[in-house]
């Protein structure tokens, strides 16, 4: 009697061990694919590689000028780059960057590389269609003479289609000059 039942609880504890470990295997699953965050990310990038006076819009108020070098060797990276100077005045490049297929909710940030010899206050601002700005930064670039990253922090793309993102330089008797390379605007949701 004592062997039976001994054999038939060896045989209920291997059962009972399966299922368990099933069922730990299946609950371990569970929680791994609940906890992982799906985030989606859509990005839009230009060096200015591509015919860049006919996709950058570029604009300068006073004694300022903006421009384009092609192949001049000055780019971040590519052959290519833009170009702000001002002495007494503004001048900016901007880019409309397409968000037709973000959601409404996500958010954005964009991003420049930007090179200065003599140190400059730059800007990167961002507007809908109908004048609205919707984020801005206005950081020193020291006058390393390296290119610099210029980040915007996030906003909230609240559904606007499309956005403009430009670089801005300005003075008031000071000369700055600010070479740009590498934009991109990322939004997530």
């Amino acid at each position: 009697m004592n062997t039976t039942f001994s054999g038939g609880r060896n045989r209920l504890l291997r059962r009972l061990g399966g299922v368990t470990a099933a069922a730990a295997l299946s609950a371990a699953l569970l929680t791994v694919t609940s906890g992982v965050a799906h985030a989606s990310l859509s990005q839009v990038q230009d060096g200015f590689e591509v015919n860049p006076q006919s996709s950058w819009l570029v604009a300068t108020g006073g004694s300022a000028s903006a421009g384009f070098d092609i192949g001049a060797g000055t780019a971040r990276s590519g052959r290519n780059n833009g170009w702000l100077f001002a002495s007494n005045g503004w001048a900016f490049e901007g880019f409309w960057v397409p968000t037709n297929s973000v959601p409404r909710t996500a958010q954005c940030a964009s991003q420049f590389y930007m090179q200065t010899a003599g140190g400059a206050q730059v800007g990167i601002e961002i507007w809908d269609a109908n004048g609205h700005l919707l984020s801005s930064t206005y950081p020193w670039l020291n006058g390393s003479g390296a290119y610099q990253a210029v980040n915007t922090a996030r906003w909230n793309l609240n559904g606007v289609n499309p956005v403009f993102v430009k670089a801005i330089v300005g003075a008031n008797g000071s000369s700055r000059f600010v070479r740009l390379d590498d934009m991109t605007t990322q939004c997530y949701w």
